[in-house]
């Protein structure tokens, strides 16, 4: 079924604007930016605009929940039963880096959308923006965690993933701001190195981290 000629105006619209927005406030902060530049640059009229947007800061949150849901829109884990975890890595210690792909499109959607997520996470935008972040990254890797079946943890699962989504957002904040100097492989073995590890002992998983060599991504 193919789209309607209106309903691909519309995103045609939506994603200039968005795009300008993002290169201005790139180039000057968010605050410095105004409508009439973000329509000169996406060469729009403002009464366009304000068809489709409020103001700047909602053009910006449309902006994130699209590309979140972009991310959210693919799935990576499959339920897997703990005991059924443990006999596929002593089996294959690669299963559990399966299970990396997740971190690996974490880094690759960041890539894709380098000056979004720079603007986010330099706080651009004020709190919201990274709130939106946080909450969104937060509730998605509570349900990912619960695919698991029998699952077990020594802290409570919101603290978890507040660890988690904190060490990630942190991770690929200096990665982009220092112009993705590893590749993303490279990152998705260095973060399992330095959580994945401690985070299996805390799941009750240990009886496995001996088995795996956590670098082979």
């Amino acid at each position: 079924m193919t789209d309607k000629p209106f309903d691909r105006r519309v995103r045609r619209t939506r994603h200039a604007l968005e795009n300008a927005l993002i290169s201005l406030i790139l180039e000057k902060g968010y605050e410095a930016v105004t409508i009439e530049e973000i329509t000169d640059r996406a060469d729009l009229g403002r009464t366009t605009f304000y068809l489709h947007f409020r103001d700047k800061e909602e053009l910006l949150m449309n902006a994130i929940d699209t590309m979140i849901e972009d991310f959210l829109a693919q799935d990576f884990i499959q339920p897997t039963p703990k005991d059924k975890l443990i006999q596929n890595v002593q089996s294959d210690p690669a299963q559990l880096n399966l299970h990396g792909n997740l971190l690996k499109q974490i880094f690759l959607h960041a890539h894709k959308n380098a000056d979004l997520y720079k603007i986010i996470l330099r706080g651009e935008g004020g709190s919201k923006a990274m709130q939106r972040l946080m909450d969104i990254s937060k509730q998605e890797f509570i349900r990912r965690m619960q695919n698991f079946t029998q699952l077990q943890s020594k802290v409570p699962l919101d603290v978890f993933a507040m660890y988690f989504t904190g060490s990630i957002l942190e991770l690929v904040t200096w990665w982009l701001e220092e112009n993705q100097p590893y590749p993303i492989d490279e990152m998705v073995g260095y973060f399992q190195q330095m959580f994945m590890l401690g985070a299996l002992e805390t799941m009750h998983f240990a009886e496995v981290k001996t088995m795996i060599n956590i670098n082979q991504v």
